[in-house]
């Protein structure tokens, strides 16, 4: 009885993945635009992301390091009312950074914006373990301390304009020197977008 229902259960699944409606196809990154809705989407952590890097890049501060720089990734706040990412748009942010050739991410610490290994502190355990040669552990000592942190704020105001709505989202992120607590350098990115009130259910 217990397989024949499970049977059912599995056919009658497969029946309405299948009968869902409508043939599926991709999309080309370029043209999806033109499938963009009312929250953040793609094209809107492309946007934030390329205006910050090029700031960055160009800022006096990166200008003048001899150096590379370590980073760490600190918390990013979403003060929006979806989902977000968060850790999309510092990961765009971190490895464009990398590629300038001037600076390093450590994953050995991080906030909530970005992600820590937990294989580098586990395998440090492993120093106590006699099943392990431990010649071959990692000694005490070795990780290399962060000393910029890039920390951000996403926020989102909606504001009615006759039977449209207006959605504004702000994107802020700021590099601090860890050391002297000082900013090193931010940058703030607005996307705009009008819709009908009936598409913004929020």
């Amino acid at each position: 009885m217990y397989k024949w229902t499970k049977a059912v259960v599995m056919g009658i699944t497969a029946i309405g993945i299948i009968g869902c409606g409508g043939k599926v196809s991709y999309v080309d990154t370029q043209d999806s635009a033109e499938y963009t809705s009312v929250g953040i989407d793609y094209h809107d952590i492309e946007a934030a992301v390329h205006k910050s890097v090029q700031s960055l890049l160009n800022s006096e501060y990166v200008l003048g390091l001899e150096n590379k720089q370590v980073l760490a990734i600190s918390d990013v706040i979403n003060d929006t009312m979806q989902q977000v990412d968060v850790r999309e748009l510092t990961g765009k942010v971190a490895r464009a950074m990398r590629k300038s050739g001037k600076f390093q991410l450590t994953n050995a610490i991080s906030g909530s914006g970005g992600t820590t290994d937990n294989m580098i502190y586990n395998t440090r355990n492993l120093r106590e373990n006699d099943e392990f040669n431990q010649y071959t552990t990692t000694e005490k000592g070795t990780l290399i301390a962060p000393n910029l942190s890039l920390s951000g704020v996403i926020v989102q105001r909606n504001t009615r304009v006759g039977k449209k709505q207006r959605v504004d989202y702000s994107f802020t992120l700021t590099l601090t020197n860890i050391k002297t607590g000082m900013v090193e350098w931010d940058e703030n990115t607005h996307i705009i977008k009008v819709a009908p009130n009936s598409k913004v259910s929020w």
